[in-house]
């Protein structure tokens, strides 16, 4: 027994959602580098990849995450060197987006602010900050405020784009999903 997890419509749709998101990782962020560290980034690289996560689930999700930070990383002009951490907490957006839609592909303004909301507490200003913390040794209560800012920031720009483009792109998932059970 054979079951393939995803249909190639599905892989070419998460690929094309994971290279937005390197090309906006790459060329469309805005960094702010401290001491020749990046603390903190404004960037759109999460959108995609919560879309992949919402419409395909949480595995889908993880691995445009990783592969949109990671490919973003090395297409563009980054400081410092690669750390695979930062693309495994990319990769976490995409998780936590797909956890929250599992149960139920309807879109609501109130699953886009929670998904958002957890994305943003539970990697942008916790595990980001830690992981900035211990690999560059940059104090946490120098990081905090200015992390927790961008993240405010983004927040409503990220529920507004993640509600409207799940909304606007529900009808191309649903027919992904009606030709699978077909």
């Amino acid at each position: 027994m054979n079951k393939n997890i995803f249909t190639l419509r599905t892989l070419i749709i998460l690929a094309l959602l994971a290279a937005i998101g390197a090309v906006m990782s790459a060329f469309f962020s805005i960094e702010l580098p401290m001491g020749g560290t990046k603390v903190v980034e404004i960037s759109l690289t999460p959108i995609p990849v919560m879309i992949a996560g919402a419409f395909f689930g949480p595995i889908a999700g993880g691995l445009v995450g990783f592969i949109a930070d990671t490919s973003g990383f090395f297409m563009g002009v980054q400081y410092g060197g690669y750390n695979p951490v930062f693309s495994v907490t990319m990769a976490l957006f995409g998780v936590i987006a797909g956890l929250f839609y599992m149960r139920s592909k309807t879109n609501s303004v109130w699953k886009a602010i929670g998904t958002a909301t957890v994305s943003q507490v539970v990697v942008s200003i916790t595990l980001n900050t830690l992981a900035i913390w211990l690999f560059y040794g940059v104090p946490i209560m120098v990081l905090l405020p200015t992390r927790a800012l961008s993240a405010a920031v983004e927040l409503p720009v990220y529920v507004v784009l993640l509600w409207a483009l799940i909304k606007a792109l529900s009808p191309i998932a649903l027919r992904n999903t009606k030709q699978r059970a077909a």
